[in-house]
């Protein structure tokens, strides 16, 4: 019976992997214990186990008011960027465009580009309007972060579709649009939805441009940070612990519908 040559290097990016996961998962076995504490200030291990600080959290309108409009921001980002960038990608993918690589680059570039920069241009923009402190000019604003993620996740799943589909279709006599959404949609629904929550996150969860564009109101992530300025009492940990839930839920959802999404095309 031949034995497996021993790979090194294998074995070292494995422990590599390994630790980097770690690292960053690591926080969050500390949090979520310290979320489930009755003592005054953050301490772990708690000492003391109760539900006091999430009882704090939604009893406290400031809290609350905060996590509300974070939700509407984060709902309307990702509508404006789900159908901004699904449209994206069908005339990227499906029209004869000069360059159409580097126009793929540029309308991605948000991801690369220090959200400071992003933030400080769209701030000076609001403010010649006069459209600055705006729920709905956040929204726009996270929807510019949030299309990029759009464009590759759909654009992703709509090279994975089968032409084939939408061919019969209009030669069964349905028009370009009809075939489309009968034929091509479908296939490339869990693909979208799964782009939409992706961008609902990326918007949730951003503490810059809110910074810069939001004065008289504050989102989930500025009522964090302001806290963790001043007091750092462990409602924070109660929050953070809410957030990375529902973050790994709602993350975890998207990725299962992408990869079923691919699965679907490839069958």
């Amino acid at each position: 019976m031949n034995k497996k040559p021993f790979n090194l290097s294998k074995l070292i990016l494995t422990g590599y992997f390994v630790v980097i996961i770690f690292y960053l998962t690591f926080p969050i076995f500390i949090i979520i214990p310290i979320s489930f504490s009755n003592n005054p200030f953050l301490r772990f291990p708690p000492s003391n186990l109760g539900v006091l600080w999430y009882e704090t959290y939604l009893g406290d309108s400031g809290w609350v008011e905060s996590t509300l409009l974070s939700l509407k921001v984060a709902l309307l980002a990702c509508s404006v960027s789900t159908v901004i960038g699904t449209m994206a990608v069908l005339v990227l993918e499906r029209q004869a465009l000069r360059h159409k690589s580097l126009l793929t680059y540029f309308i991605t570039s948000p991801i690369i580009v220090p959200h400071i920069f992003i933030s400080l241009g769209m701030f000076i923009f609001a403010i010649r309007l006069g459209i600055d402190d705006n729920a709905i000019t956040l929204a726009f604003a996270h929807a510019t972060i949030a299309f990029p993620f759009v464009v590759l996740i759909v654009g992703a799943s709509h090279r994975q579709l089968d032409p084939t589909f939408e061919r019969a279709a209009r030669v069964l006599g349905a028009g370009p649009v009809r075939a489309f959404f009968s034929a091509a949609f479908p296939s490339l629904l869990p693909g979208i939805v799964a782009a939409a929550v992706f961008s609902f996150f990326v918007s949730f969860d951003e503490l810059i441009i809110a910074e810069f564009m939001m004065s008289g109101q504050q989102t989930l992530p500025m009522r964090i940070w302001a806290d963790l300025k001043l007091e750092m009492r462990p409602t924070i940990a109660a929050v953070s612990s809410i957030l990375i839930v529902v973050s790994i839920v709602g993350m975890g959802a998207a990725e299962l519908l992408r990869r079923r999404s691919i699965k679907t095309l490839n069958d």
